[in-house]
């Protein structure tokens, strides 16, 4: 969490404001890349070979990383860096984000968002996987199932700039995350396993495109000596809900049933879009809305 934080409060210093979009789609492609499409395969070769390799190939990799980054020039520090107690800070990041109109909706609708998810997601495999479930899914199958959704992912990080310029940065957000609360309902609605396939896809698609424009938007927004307080502040609430939601889901579908779940995430999913749609504004500058 520190090394993704300060990534994202990082690159406004690095990246001309208006390239923040083309910037984070390509960041977020190759996180998808690394993590879906060659970390996953390289583990299991190098733990076939020596579980020992696997661990020191890591280590080598993280240092090469922080090599990489020791390369960069530039001061990356704010001319007006706070010097009072972490707990001073923290408060100060809190009490911006929630006075912050914009910013505040923005984490609160990301929040219910993430958690609808992870609550969704958390089931999904007793709905696709094995002879008695409802899609009919072989493990195998399944994994192709997260593949597509990764693929999916790596072009909506690597389209989501260009969308953005056509569509407008609104427009843009809100259709990925109407779009990405109705593809949720197509593996209950119709569960087969190419229809299913289709979904996973466009929701790798959308799913990435709207975290490209979130990010981008609050690298905008937050003043530079405010990223990493803010930034924090925001992703404790925009990504916090995510464990409650998988929590809540296995709750729910052992009472309910599973497509209790699933039509409840999407009801939830399709309120936060619509939260979303209400605070968002048309262009957006980094002075507007920062009354309650």
């Amino acid at each position: 969490m520190f090394a993704d934080t300060s990534a994202q409060s990082l690159l406004p210093m690095v990246v001309p404001r208006e390239r923040l979009a083309a910037a984070n789609g390509r960041i977020v492609g190759a996180q998808t890349i690394g993590n879906d499409f060659l970390g996953g395969p390289a583990a299991g070769v190098l733990a076939g070979i020596c579980t020992a390799a696997l661990f020191g190939v890591s280590a080598l990799l993280y240092a090469a990383a922080g090599m990489l980054l020791l390369g960069m020039h530039g001061r990356f520090r704010p001319d007006n860096a706070s010097v009072r107690t972490l707990g001073a800070d923290i408060g100060e990041g809190l009490r911006y984000l929630r006075d912050h109109r914009v910013l505040r909706v923005v984490a609160i609708s990301a929040g219910l968002f993430n958690a609808a998810n992870a609550a969704y997601w958390a089931v999904f495999v007793l709905w696709a996987v094995g002879e008695q479930s409802r899609i009919g899914l072989t493990p195998g199958a399944y994994g192709l199932l997260m593949t597509a959704i990764a693929t999916g992912g790596l072009l909506g990080s690597l389209m989501a700039g260009r969308v953005m310029d056509l569509f407008g940065e609104k427009h843009t957000l809100v259709s990925a995350w109407l779009i990405d609360s109705l593809l949720l309902a197509v593996p209950v609605l119709v569960p087969l396993t190419w229809p299913t396939y289709v979904a996973a896809a466009l929701i790798g698609v959308v799913g990435a495109a709207a975290n490209v424009i979130i990010i981008s938007l609050r690298q905008r927004l937050i003043p530079e000596h405010l990223l990493g307080r803010v930034n924090s502040a925001y992703r404790l609430i925009g990504m916090g809900g995510m464990p409650i939601g998988a929590a809540l889901g296995g709750a729910l579908g052992d009472l309910a049933g599973l497509p209790a779940v699933f039509m409840t995430a999407v009801a939830v999913c399709a309120l936060s879009t619509a939260l979303i749609a209400r605070a968002v504004p048309g262009p957006v500058s980094a002075g507007q809305l920062k009354v309650r």
